[in-house]
């Protein structure tokens, strides 16, 4: 199977799945926001319930509570619904909107406006004997509050607010009655159900429970004339989340769908267009031809991939050419010494050159010089791998600048140079002291080197910014600014008209760039020809030595 056809398929199964996924979370989002918000509907039933049955109470009556219902169902943003007992409905919002009465959602909640006696033994005793008397009068004036709320409730009013009274009996705050029509009426009401109540009372003299007995009698009789008890329902359930979403859902899926077929192929026909050129030159790459590159177009995963390709070429490209040069350089440095010796000893041996101590002690010379460019190549080789061998310790920098200085200030005298030394100690380092004497003392050797006579030296130490600072400063002849870049490659030398007696190896500063990187250190050159160059080596502070 192609990478293209696979690249299609998976991200058509991807295209899939997300699109099932999409539409199972959008029902069951949409079917919690439809709980929640049916939630929220009943979250204020006990509010709601208590307005309306205080409204009861107020008015003695259901009549006119359709306009309060309306006030409440705007106010909360719900359906409210008040069906008597019987089934029989008193108010739906769903009606008054002029839309057909949906099914409810919540479970019925009772308003009973009727009030409950709250009689118990204290209060018959506060009573006396005349505690018959009592409730008697509490029913006969609790229906004529009730007869007349009603009243001037169909006549438009606005009855008084009412509280309830030592016995729990709701009775309107000013005790005074305005409208004599509805005076009128509640005391007719009260003529003829003066009797019952006497007799509702009288019955509860030979109960064994006399206070239980007169709370069921006065709400037997509470129950004669009382607005009756309602049914309170909130909400309502509308269509399921599928068929609500079923069908633009449908039609969604079928356009992502189709959308994501198209789309796959043209993804999988970009993708494959680049990856069959980088195939090909992979191929022309693993047949040696280290200058090939592909072409990179675009900021994405893809063109990132080009571009590291071309990077990696580039590199092998370049590592081959290092090699080609580190090999070139070896055998160029080391013919020389070997022809010096070869010449010798074929001399010595026809007899053309007499044996002496001077010859021997020459042909030394260029034997040492061999073995120093072969010990600096394998310091290089284990520095570069990583297999250099160090041993760390803690350790003063400003005892070895100034160890350092002693070190060379012989070969400084000889060349008529200055060596000096400034050090703001202590400087703590970690890290192995002879391996960074070995940095310090290629830097000191290259600036002795160059550095004519009459000029100086400084080796300075100091820190900065949280750093340990290592200077080696000369007034020599300076590195032009086109050689900077490769002062610390291999075999070079600033001056190549020096040999390799006074030239050194050209592997010095190499090896001494890798044994600072080492040590998580830094190491680089300013210089201007004619006025000197300054080597500048940083190392971390340590704050414990």
């Amino acid at each position: 199977m192609s990478f293209r056809l696979r690249v299609f398929l998976l991200t058509l199964v991807v295209a899939v799945v997300a699109t099932g996924a999409t539409a199972w979370l959008s029902l069951r989002l949409s079917a919690q926001q439809i709980a929640h918000t049916q939630q929220e509907a009943t979250r204020h039933v006990a509010d709601i319930a208590e307005t309306v049955r205080a409204y009861a109470r107020r008015h003695g009556t259901w009549a006119g509570v359709s306009d309060r219902v309306a006030l409440l169902a705007a106010d909360n943003k719900q359906r409210i619904r008040l069906v008597n007992l019987y089934g029989q409905v008193t108010v739906d919002t769903d009606t008054l909107a002029n839309r057909a009465a949906r099914p409810v959602v919540s479970p019925p909640t009772l308003i009973n406006p009727r009030p409950a006696l709250a009689l118990d033994a204290t209060a018959a005793e506060r009573a006396g004997g005349k505690i018959d008397a009592v409730i008697l009068d509490e029913l006969t004036r609790y229906r004529r509050s009730v007869v007349y709320a009603g009243c001037v409730t169909d006549n438009g009013g606005d009855p008084p607010p009412v509280s309830p009274d030592a016995y729990g009996v709701p009775f309107p705050a000013l005790n005074t009655e305005q409208n004599p029509d509805c005076t009128r009426r509640a005391d007719d009401t009260q003529q003829y159900a003066r009797d019952a109540d006497l007799a509702a009372v009288s019955g509860c003299h030979a109960a064994s429970n006399h206070i239980s007995c007169l709370i069921q009698a006065f709400g037997d009789r509470v129950d004669t004339f009382a607005p009756e008890p309602l049914q309170l329902f909130l909400g309502a359930v509308d269509d399921d989340p599928v068929t609500l979403l079923g069908r633009p859902l449908a039609a969604s899926i079928g356009a992502v769908l189709v959308l994501s077929v198209i789309g796959t192929a043209l993804v999988a026909r970009h993708m494959a267009r680049p990856l069959r050129s980088l195939t090909a030159a992979s191929r022309r790459l693993a047949a040696g031809h280290l200058d090939t590159r592909v072409r990179t177009t675009g900021r994405d995963e893809v063109g990132e991939l080009s571009r590291s390709f071309n990077r990696m070429a580039a590199a092998l490209e370049g590592a081959e050419t290092a090699q080609r040069r580190l090999l070139a350089g070896v055998a160029h440095e080391l013919r020389t010494p070997m022809s010096n010796v070869l010449g010798y000893l074929e001399a010595l041996q026809d007899g053309v050159v007499p044996a002496s101590r001077e010859l021997f002690g020459s042909l030394h010379e260029e034997v040492l010089l061999q073995r120093r460019i072969l010990d600096d190549l394998q310091d290089l080789t284990l520095a570069e791998s990583g297999h250099l061998a160090y041993r760390r310790t803690d350790f003063d920098l400003a005892d070895l600048v100034e160890a350092g200085r002693v070190a060379h200030l012989a070969v400084a005298e000889a060349g008529r140079v200055r060596l000096t030394a400034e050090a703001t100690g202590p400087l703590p380092v970690h890290g192995d002291q002879d391996r960074l004497r070995q940095v310090l003392g290629n830097l000191v050797t290259n600036a002795l080197r160059y550095t004519d006579p009459g000029g100086a030296v400084l080796l300075r130490a100091f820190p900065a910014g949280g750093r340990a600072i290592l200077e080696v400063r000369d007034t020599g002849c300076g590195i032009a600014a086109e050689d900077l870049p490769f002062v610390f490659q291999r075999f070079w030398r600033a001056d190549p008209a020096r040999d390799r007696e006074t030239g050194g190896s050209g592997l010095g500063l190499t090896i001494a760039r890798q044994i600072v990187l080492d040590h998580a250190g830094t190491i680089d050159v300013t210089s201007t020809p004619g006025r000197g160059s300054t080597f500048r080596v940083t190392f971390p502070l340590q704050v414990d030595v």
